[in-house]
């Protein structure tokens, strides 16, 4: 191993030759010094600690852990001796000042590629699953002090350099060439484009992007330009028909708060979608709508800029998609309401037919089946074709309860979990199959990876003044 390691060094078998000669490490003979260390002088205990020292580095043994955490531990000594006050900091001079400054800008890389370091480790060893958090969230429980973008930023980063054919992503972050915002740009980028790619292709592209982002005299805004030509070049040299599954692969929706109560949305769409998405920008809802009166003048006009109307009328549409399902023109064309008996006795749907609401008849593994697709909406109905009502007759709960859900718990309420309201379901605190009401007093949000969780292991909570507390 010795050879071996020479050898990756560059110092061959001359090197291996020349390596000191390992005296094998006897406990009894160093611990046995302390005996008497209570009647030893300064000098002297300092003496018996440089033997025990050397004779832990001449034993070969490795101690990482503790010299992480010696490591860890100095820097935030040295970061506090270097600190200075408001008083203290005006006496610097210029030059002293410059080089303080890009001195801190060295040490938040280095740090940066440590946090990357043990975050890529983590989560190899999926400490993050074993309460069935996100490793987004397992840091953000441990390192409460990172910002939720940070955090996110190299989460990218271990997602997209466990890819062999990315890792030189990780390698030039863990080595500290890299900062984690530039290498998560990357991560994003070659993310987006791997499935449209070759092995060796992804390499190529990985390569050049990493380099740029370690280049100084590359600015950020530089560095998202060449991450862009990599796109557009991916683009360009594709066949017309392997460019089309190539811009599907591409499309993203991504959002950026850009102030207090505004919310920037970048949409990359192919084609066909991006047609249908200027029709509706381009549409007469996007048109002026000034105020006329009975005779057709225009007793106001329309104020709105053309960028308002657009989004005005996008608005319009997604807010006729999520609005009641109930009016027409809000229900989306492929949607499906099956009334499907419900058997109290199985706490489920029971095995006769279910019908539309047009009357069509639907058999029941067929009802079955659709039960279980997005655009069918289950209505479960009593034998006499009545919706069921609240309480213990009824398992699932209404959508003015799920909102209702929503505002109390804000989303799931596993503990860490940061999933929103519309990616979780509402549990049964004491399970309906037990006896459990459907009602708000009984009912918590969780997602469905902690939905699951929770019935694998049985969980408990305590619902008190709107606040849920699971017992872990």
């Amino acid at each position: 191993m010795a050879q071996l390691r020479a050898v990756a060094d560059g110092g061959g078998a001359a090197a291996a030759e020349a390596a000191p000669v390992v005296v094998p490490f006897d406990a009894d003979d160093v611990w046995a010094g302390f005996d008497d260390t209570e009647a030893m002088d300064a000098a002297a205990y300092r003496e018996l600690m440089d033997d025990v020292a050397a004779a832990l580095a001449g034993s070969g043994q490795d101690l990482p852990a503790q010299e992480l955490q010696e490591g860890l531990t100095g820097a935030r000594r040295g970061l506090a001796r270097s600190s200075l006050t408001a008083d203290e900091v005006v006496t610097v001079l210029d030059e002293g000042l410059v080089g303080a400054v890009e001195a801190v800008g060295e040490l938040t890389t280095q740090l940066g590629a440590v946090g990357f370091i043990l975050a890529r480790e983590a989560a190899s060893r999926g400490l993050h699953t074993v309460l069935s958090l996100s490793l987004v969230d397992w840091l953000r429980v441990r390192c409460p002090w990172m910002s939720v973008q940070d955090i996110t930023q190299m989460t990218a980063i271990v997602t997209a350099a466990s890819d062999p054919a990315m890792a030189a992503i990780g390698d030039a972050v863990a080595a500290g060439r890299v900062p984690i915002h530039r290498a998560a740009l990357v991560a994003r980028t070659m993310s987006r484009l791997r499935s449209s790619l070759e092995v060796d292709q992804v390499e190529d592209y990985t390569g050049i992007a990493i380099r740029a982002a370690a280049r100084r005299d590359l600015s950020d805004r530089d560095l998202s330009k060449v991450c862009q030509r990599l796109i557009e070049d991916l683009l360009e040299e594709k066949a017309p028909g392997e460019r089309e599954r190539a811009a599907h692969e591409l499309r993203s929706v991504t959002s950026r708060k850009i102030g207090r109560g505004v919310t920037r949305f970048t949409i990359d769409a192919p084609a066909g979608e991006a047609a249908t998405i200027s029709g509706v920008l381009t549409s007469s809802l996007a048109a002026p709508t000034p105020v006329k009166d009975e005779h057709g003048q225009i007793t106001e006009a329309d104020l709105r800029s053309p960028g308002q109307r657009r989004f005005d009328a996008l608005a319009t549409v997604i807010n006729r998609g999520v609005s009641n399902p109930g009016a027409g023109p809000s229900q989306a064309r492929s949607t499906v309401m099956l009334l499907i008996p419900f058997d109290p006795a199985e706490g489920g749907p029971g095995g006769g037919p279910a019908f539309t609401t047009n009357g069509d008849f639907v058999p029941p593994r067929a009802a079955a089946q659709h039960a279980c697709v997005g655009d069918v909406t289950p209505v479960w109905v009593s034998p006499e074709g009545e919706p069921l009502m609240l309480g213990e007759t009824s398992r699932f709960a209404t959508p003015a309860q799920w909102k209702a859900l929503a505002v109390r718990d804000g989303g799931c309420t596993f503990p860490g979990c940061s999933a929103p309201p519309q990616w979780c379901d509402s549990h049964h605190v004491e399970h309906w199959a037990r006896g459990g009401d459907t009602d708000l007093t009984n009912l918590a949000l969780l997602c469905g990876r902690h939905h699951t969780h929770v019935h694998q292991h049985d969980l408990s909570a305590t619902i008190r003044g709107g606040t849920v507390t699971w017992h872990l």
